[in-house]
């Protein structure tokens, strides 16, 4: 704790007013809370007050002299209850005090009269909010300003209320009443607040940016703080658009308000560059903001700026940028030591996730792994600063079962010269697949029935086996940590600490990423076992866990067509049914799911040489997503605008122009690359298919086509009228 700490709590304990004897309990040390202790000052000021008959005005001067009464204690025990309904009788009294004052007319306007002290109105206004009385509130400040009182922090105690609530009405008809002066930067920022409260989650906040525009338009510039509310608004809602929109905003704020960000915008617009689920990352812009913050305007990183570069670099995908990541990473441990060698900064949770991130996206196992240990190492830690953020949750997990599926074991065991005796004994086992099944004990899919102690060695696994019984075996530890599994008891591993997974939340992504080990290592009867004993954990499926099962009957080998046809058919008979429902209910699934399912079914009747069916499947998903739907353009909203103009409720200049905005509205289609096997299969078949040929070719010409007018539409489109609501 610092000397400031100590400071301020000092002066709280010095400002606090005596409170009730009843709130001291007899032999406890029971500290009164904020509204106790405000309703303790407004019963003093209501004892103090004379009586006030109905047809009679208080005496002025026995008021006033009242008003230096001493609060060292309160007229006998009062229950907390009996409290509610002193307000109301204060701010009756002093109502009728200001119109006995009022009526004097020796009494210059400007007078301002000390009927309560400054902590007594703020108690005041407090005790009116605790109790949801807003219209007492408001009448008390109204008060205030008819007797000369500053009557500012209680407007703003009932404007950040408002806010807060995101009651739109009651903040403008209050403000309008209070304000007599040009709006302060905060009442700016309290009002483009309860707009952004009051829009739904995750909305487009069109009002609240028309808003501060209209502020800019009359000179009244709002705070950096309310620009950082808007950004963060906009980066929340999941559209292009916004997020577009979004880096738009932050170059108009810098060209017309405020040119140097803080810390915390910088680190919000890194998180940014970051991606989104519908953008995609942009390391180069990532470390152009870095460059920037740190050297150009020699602004000290904080942790989370640290942890939104590294991730955004990590997302990126590429090695040169995975690298990077893990330097800036070495950098915050390193580069900002005290003189006893500490860091100023250490690893959070986010950092692990972020560089996670990174090595799962070059499938780099070893460093995935040695994260891993190093934060069940940091969480085993008893007493060390900063372990209570180490915790490995369910967004760790995913990273590293991804690591392990993105990760190509160096052995092969077709590429090892065999003797003679050897080759025949393996000449039942296919060169491709032989080193999945040389161990029985992890190829055979399904859950695991026991926990498992492998050796977890510094060296990472060697075969897609090892890479399966590694993945199982942290499975197995997920399932006993959190209940989930008959052999909870059980726990003989040593690479693992016990309890470390007690806050991994079983989720269809989880099992999504274990269930995607297994397609990329394993035999397709594995992954089909697993796909059905998973339902036992009472984890509910994603549009994606279809897709993917699809997708690895797709891509099965030759021995193991068979199995994927019938896997397949499973498959396909629940999808349809999920994609009916969501469109008979309104809520369709994902555009690009839906064609990745569809091109997975068409390929899997492809390779089994089924290919009327495989035309035929291409013929029902035209039927049910026409090319013709394709071509309509999206509105473009108002504040999308591009033309030239230096006034204007949108930004005034551009970092992100409409050519570079993804449009994540296109329905569903099929390009040449999605049908490019049938295509082959057909020509080889010989003119047969001359018919099925050329439909192919139409289809794909028709969803091309569309799919160029839907852009030069959308490019050519008039921004939306002023009367209509944003899109």
């Amino acid at each position: 704790m610092t000397e400031e700490d100590l400071l301020g709590i000092y002066e709280d304990v010095l400002a606090l007013p005596p409170t009730a004897p009843e709130l001291q309990s007899q032999g406890s040390l029971r500290q009164p809370s904020h509204y106790e202790v405000d309703a303790a000052i407004v019963h003093t000021v209501a004892s103090r007050l004379p009586p006030l008959p109905a047809s009679q005005s208080p005496p002025l001067s026995r008021f006033l002299r009242s008003r230096h009464t001493q609060l060292t204690a309160l007229p006998g025990p009062i229950a907390i209850e009996e409290y509610a309904s002193a307000h109301r009788r204060v701010i009756t009294h002093l109502e009728r005090v200001a119109e006995r004052i009022e009526t004097v007319d020796a009494a210059p306007p400007h007078l301002a009269l000390g009927l309560l002290a400054p902590s007594e109105w703020a108690a005041l206004v407090r005790v009116c909010i605790y109790e949801k009385d807003y219209d007492a509130a408001e009448r008390a400040t109204l008060v205030m300003q008819r007797v000369g009182a500053d009557a500012d922090v209680s407007v703003n105690v009932i404007l950040e209320e408002y806010a807060n609530l995101g009651n739109v009405a009651r903040f403008e008809a209050f403000l309008g009443r209070s304000l007599q002066d040009s709006p302060s930067p905060h009442r700016i920022d309290q009002h483009i607040k309860v707009h952004l409260r009051a829009a739904p989650p995750h909305a487009f906040p069109t009002r609240a940016l028309a808003l501060a525009h209209n502020y800019e338009t009359h000179g009244h510039l709002p705070a950096l703080q309310t620009y950082t509310r808007l950004i963060a608004a906009l980066l929340a809602a999941p559209t292009p658009t916004a997020h577009a929109h979004a880096f738009d905003l932050f170059a108009h704020m810098r060209y017309v308000a405020h040119p140097t960000p803080d810390a915390f915008l910088y680190a919000l617009m890194l998180r940014a560059c970051a991606s989104s689920p519908v953008v995609a990352a942009e390391p180069e812009r990532a470390l152009d903001l870095w460059t920037e913050m740190t050297v150009d305007k020699g602004i000290a990183p904080t942790a989370h700026a640290y942890d939104a570069v590294i991730l955004a670099l990590a997302r990126a995908g590429g090695r040169s940028y995975v690298a990077e990541a893990f330097r800036l990473a070495r950098q915050m441990l390193d580069a900002h030591r005290d003189a006893r060698g500490r860091s100023a900064f250490r690893p959070g949770r986010r950092t692990f996730a972020a560089l996670l991130e990174g090595a799962k996206r070059v499938g780099d196992l070893a460093r995935a792994r040695w994260i891993l240990a190093e934060m069940v190492r940091g969480v085993a830690g008893d007493g060390v600063e900063g372990a209570e953020d180490l915790f490995v949750d369910e967004a760790i997990m995913l990273h590293v079962f991804h690591a392990y599926a993105a990760y190509k074991p160096p052995f092969r065991r077709s590429a090892v010269k065999q003797s003679a005796e050897a080759a025949t004994e393996d000449s039942h086992v296919p060169a491709e697949s032989s080193d999945e099944v040389s161990d029985g004990s992890t190829g055979d899919g399904g859950l695991p029935t026991a926990l498992e102690a492998p050796s977890f060695s510094q060296i990472p696994p060697q075969t897609r086996s090892e890479v399966v019984g590694e993945a199982r075996a942290l499975f197995a530890r997920v399932l006993a940590d959190t209940g989930a599994s008959p052999h909870a008891q059980s726990r003989e591993s040593q690479f693992l600490v016990d309890g470390k997974f007690s806050r991994v939340v079983l989720t269809p992504r989880l099992l999504n990423a274990y269930l995607a080990v297994f397609y990329a290592h394993a035999p397709i009867q594995s992954g089909r076992t697993l796909f059905v004993e998973v339902a036992a954990l009472g984890v509910g499926r994603n549009e994606r866990s279809y897709v993917e099962a699809l997708e690895r009957c797709s891509h099965a080998r030759k021995e193991e067509r068979h199995v994927a046809a019938e896997w397949a058919a499973e498959l396909w008979a629940e999808w349809e049914v999920m994609e009916t429902r969501g469109r008979e209910e309104g809520k369709p699934l994902s555009a690009r799911m839906v064609e990745r399912a569809h091109t997975a079914m068409i390929r899997i009747s492809t390779l089994l040489r089924n290919l009327p069916r495989a035309v035929e499947q291409l013929k029902n998903f035209v039927r049910r997503y026409p090319p013709s739907d394709v071509r309509a353009a999206p509105i473009k909203p108002a504040f999308r605008s591009t033309r030239t103009s230096l006034v204007g409720e949108r930004p005034l200049v551009r970092m992100i122009p409409s050519t570079d905005i993804p449009d994540d509205g296109v329905p569903p289609l099929l390009l040449f690359r999605d049908l490019e096997i049938l295509h082959h299969r057909l020509v080889a078949a010989g003119s047969t298919q001359r018919d099925a040929i050329g439909y192919v070719k139409y289809v794909c010409k028709a969803y091309e086509g569309s799919l160029r007018m839907r852009r030069i539409n959308t490019l050519r489109a008039e921004p939306e009228s002023r009367d209509r609501p944003a899109a």
